[in-house]
């Protein structure tokens, strides 16, 4: 087996050289992976609870100002709409913090692409109320 020395390209027919993971790659997918286990997490809590309760999936999700209480209260339509709202504000995190390490780094150019990457995702959200 060929073997390369370090800061080469491997000879031929060797492996590749293994990546590594720059801080954003790391923050970016950190962010991806809990978002979405927790998000999976949250909906199985609200599918187990509309089981065990026999009534079905519900029909609609809660609004906002009534979710604490519906999560308290243990009803499977809240722990469902919950379970969304972690997954949709997952690319939220993502862009946050990817902003954050970019301005860690230093990289304004980033850090100014990156911040208005966010802008337009609020706005997108704000408008999407109107």
């Amino acid at each position: 087996m060929a073997v390369s020395a370090p800061g080469r390209r491997p000879a031929a027919g060797g492996p590749p050289p293994a990546h590594r993971l720059d801080p954003v790659e790391r923050v970016v997918r950190w962010t991806l992976l809990v978002g979405v286990a927790l998000s999976v997490a949250v909906m199985a809590v609200g599918l187990t609870l509309a089981v065990l309760a026999g009534d079905g999936l519900p029909h609609g999700a809660v609004p906002a100002a009534r979710l604490p209480r519906a999560l308290a209260a243990g009803e499977a339509a809240a722990w469902l709409t919950l379970g969304l709202l972690v997954l949709v504000a997952t690319p939220f995190v993502r862009v946050a913090g990817s902003l954050v390490a970019f301005a860690r780094e230093g990289d304004r150019r980033y850090v100014a692409v990156t911040a208005a990457v966010l802008a337009v995702m609020c706005v997108g959200v704000w408008l999407g109320r109107a």
